[in-house]
């Protein structure tokens, strides 16, 4: 070893890290044309994917914790279901208090699932779980208290117990995917709300049209369906319609439109009353 091998008196070595931060997992293709400091979140095809893939996981794993459930508990549960082989009929009370807490289970757990898959797998975007999980709990929490009389004033029809508990589901998951799309990105929250409803649609039009297909052969095995689909088509399809808002939204706003950009506070006390009418101006017009 030579006098070479060290290094010049007053330089500092440089240290090279050893470990490097986790990437995100469906990380979004880097865009080198910003318009905005705060631009709307351009989902890829992968993306939209994995999206669709965890609702259908998620949704397909809760149904069948909730069919092996159904089934441990059967006697009990066929006994709530005396009189219901034919539409119109009573039922027993104890069904209420059963879909009630089967609607209260399958959200609760899976919306608090999904936010934390979201946090985990595009921690670009959802980077705050903390915040998620509270407006998650919370949410939960009041639409159960909300819903549960509204079962026990329907307890006596069991048709409408399960349009009672499909809306139920998909209303939480609904308002549960609001909730973390808002945390991720306030600004956008009008246009994401958009997508959540469009896939909100999907989801209530597809869970009445087997309702009504149940009716021509009302039987217990038809209860069931009722009971299990709701959360399937509820993580998947609300999923998808915001994927597809959100991909819709982006061609336009590379375009020269963003009509749903929503100022905080910050930047309107930031612009002049001048610049901001003139910004409002430039986002409304599209370019040719």
């Amino acid at each position: 070893m030579g006098i070479e091998d060290f290094a010049p008196i007053g330089t500092i070595p440089t240290i090279q890290p050893i470990m490097q931060p986790a990437p995100d997992v469906f990380a979004e293709t880097p865009n080198l044309n910003n318009k905005l400091g705060n631009e709307p979140s351009n989902i890829s095809g992968r993306q939209m994917i994995g999206k669709i893939g965890i609702g259908i996981g998620v949704g397909g794993i809760i149904t069948a914790v909730l069919f092996m459930i159904t089934t441990f508990v059967g006697g009990m549960f066929s006994s709530a279901m005396v009189g219901t082989g034919t539409p119109g009929a009573t039922s027993n009370p104890i069904l209420s208090i059963i879909l009630l807490f089967i609607g209260f289970i399958s959200t609760f757990i899976g919306n608090l699932a999904i936010g934390g898959l979201y946090n985990l797998f595009f921690s670009a975007k959802y980077i705050n779980g903390s915040k998620i999980y509270g407006l998650l709990l919370l949410t939960n929490g009041l639409l159960f208290f909300i819903f549960a009389p509204i079962y026990l004033i329907f307890s006596s029809q069991v048709q409408i117990l399960f349009i009672v508990l499909g809306f139920h589901i998909v209303f939480s998951i609904f308002i549960s995917a609001c909730q973390t799309e808002f945390s991720a990105n306030p600004n956008y929250s009008g246009s994401s709300l958009i997508g959540n409803t469009i896939g909100f649609a999907f989801a209530i039009v597809v869970y009445c049209i087997l309702y009504k297909q149940s009716l021509l052969n009302w039987a217990e095995k038809q209860t069931y369906l009722l009971m299990l689909l709701p959360t399937i088509l509820g993580y998947t399809l609300i999923p998808f319609g915001a994927s597809i808002r959100e991909k819709i939204y982006y061609k336009s706003y590379e375009m020269g439109n963003n009509a749903f950009y929503l100022t905080s506070v910050d930047e309107r006390e930031e612009v002049s009353p001048e610049e901001t009418a003139k910004q409002e101006e430039n986002e409304i017009n599209i370019e040719g």
